[in-house]
């Protein structure tokens, strides 16, 4: 049954009636069992050996981009994809996963490789997303953009900060992969990056990854998620998180340690954010405005 908003009474008082479930634990627990709240336990990070971390790394730095195909484990790409799908159901925004650990330790999973990219003490962005793209001619990812164009590339081509994009269903052109425009075959990379423009469309790249895979670009690269279609076997859920290197200002405030998992305040607080400041991408009731403002407030 759908915790939506109902007609019957006040937008007040549903909203306030949404937001006390929203902050409740074991409201979240009760909707996907299967998933941990506030468990808190130690991530295992996935393993890479030195040659295929190598690889990686000069792919990032010459393409903009890396892409390891399914290296995480498959029954937990199920289980978080179930756990969107419930979130779907209620009418919720799919970015309520991250209520539960599974979502931010799945993140943590890839130490080994963000270490090697940013630094031995990397933090997290207050910048995540999850995305739930069914199959249907009507929905997209989003569209073609840099996450940024000003200051995130070292001089020697590496970024200082980076977007980690994971699927939890088989990512492909039919439901909506994302899509790349290498960084050496866009000319206006890397000093004119105000232009988003695709010069010649060959040089596209659609990024088809099997569920757990691990993609990442700086945030200099132009990319964008792709038009589903209702010959899709299945929906695109994915989800995305941003990390910087320690070394320099916060590219946004506040920076939170990628080792710790958020206490529950600080994790709702995130979450109303984060539909604050994607709701130019990603269109939501109006009423969900005042729930994100009332949880940005929480910490």
């Amino acid at each position: 049954m759908s915790i939506a908003l109902q007609p019957e009474s006040s937008l007040e008082q549903q909203t306030q009636s949404l937001l006390e479930k929203l902050c409740d634990p074991e409201f979240w627990r009760e909707l996907n069992p299967g998933l941990s709240v506030l468990k808190f336990q130690t991530a295992e990070p996935i393993a890479l050996d030195p040659e295929e971390l190598d690889q990686q790394l000069a792919e990032l730095n010459h393409e903009g981009y890396f892409q390891l195909n399914a290296v995480l484990p498959e029954i937990d790409m199920f289980r978080m994809a179930i756990g969107v799908e419930a979130l779907v159901e209620q009418d919720l925004p799919p970015v309520f996963a991250f209520v539960y650990d599974d979502y931010w330790q799945t993140f943590q999973r890839v130490s080994p490789l963000l270490t090697a990219i940013l630094g031995e003490d990397y933090q997290h962005l207050p910048a995540f997303w999850t995305w739930f793209i069914p199959p249907s001619d009507d929905y997209a990812g989003w569209s073609p953009h840099r996450d940024r164009i000003t200051n995130t590339l070292r001089s020697d081509g590496m970024p200082n900060v980076v977007t980690v994009w994971i699927p939890l269903t088989d990512a492909v052109p039919l439901n909506g992969c994302m899509y790349m425009l290498p960084a050496h075959l866009d000319p206006n990379y890397p000093d004119r990056l105000e232009d988003g423009r695709v010069a010649n469309p060959q040089d596209i790249r659609a990024l088809a990854a099997p569920a757990g895979s691990v993609l990442g670009w700086n945030h200099a690269v132009l990319h964008w998620g792709g038009r589903s279609s209702h010959k899709a076997d299945l929906p695109r859920i994915s989800m995305a998180f941003e990390f910087q290197s320690q070394d320099l200002p916060p590219y946004q405030s506040p920076l939170f340690s990628a080792k710790v998992l958020p206490s529950w305040a600080q994790r709702l607080s995130l979450i109303g954010r984060q539909i604050s400041q994607y709701q130019h991408m990603y269109q939501l009731p109006e009423e969900w405005a005042a729930i994100a403002q009332a949880l940005q407030e929480m910490q």
